[in-house]
């Protein structure tokens, strides 16, 4: 190692950083992918608990108040038969309300399970791709560290072409990292663009959810 093999050396070893952090944000966008998708669905699910409870809460309230007018009201009332209708009405809103949690849940996870595997299969071609060029990477790293070794000399004329050399490399490395925060933004933004897709239908679906209920509600009163 001499003063001419020293900065190239440092050269070919930020050339590696910046393709390991190139590889490194690529499989962060896939991941910060997962967690968004991830996190909607935990949100789905507590939604769901939260909508059934008060759905039960309304169907209990409901019961009370048939069993009060049950014991307020003469016998062969048909207070029994409202109380029937609105049994089997409760009883179609939360069988309509799972099924439709169930098609969402599906639907989303359906949508992560498709991300898990374009995910996969992009991860483990980079991966494989990215071997492969750092072996050749370091194979150019030995061949031009030997030939400048054996080729070096003092003079004036080689430190110049040399450092021209020098300049151009710092140049391309340059053109590097600009194009790996460009790469990186782009998978900041797929990634809010997926979560937003999915935030989409889960909007799509409260609406829809509460249609019914105000239908059921609808029913209910008439």
């Amino acid at each position: 190692m001499n003063q001419y093999t020293t900065p190239i050396e440092a050269t070919f070893a930020m050339q590696r950083t910046v393709l390991e952090q190139s590889q490194r944000a690529v499989e962060q966008g896939f991941d910060l992918q997962r967690n968004a998708g991830e996190m909607l669905l935990s949100g789905i699910e507590s939604q769901e608990t939260f909508q059934r409870q008060g759905v039960e809460a309304a169907e209990t309230a409901v019961e009370s108040y048939f069993e009060a007018m049950e014991t307020a009201t003469p016998a062969g009332t048909n207070v029994r038969a409202f109380r029937e209708n609105a049994d089997e009405g409760f009883d179609r809103l939360k069988e309509l309300h799972a099924e439709s949690f169930d098609q969402l849940e599906a639907s989303v996870e359906e949508a992560l399970d498709g991300h898990d595997e374009l995910s996969e299969e992009s991860v483990t071609a980079m991966d494989e791709g990215m071997d492969e060029l750092f072996a050749a990477h370091e194979q150019l790293q030995e061949g031009t560290v030997e030939m400048v070794e054996q080729t070096a000399t003092h003079n004036e004329e080689f430190a110049e072409r040399f450092g021209s050399q020098l300049d151009e490399q710092a140049e391309r490395m340059a053109d590097i990292q600009e194009q790996f925060e460009a790469q990186s933004d782009r998978q900041l933004e797929q990634a809010t663009e997926f979560q937003e897709q999915l935030q989409s239908q889960v909007e799509r679906f409260q609406e829809q959810l509460e249609a019914q209920a105000e239908q059921f509600e609808t029913q209910v009163s008439a």
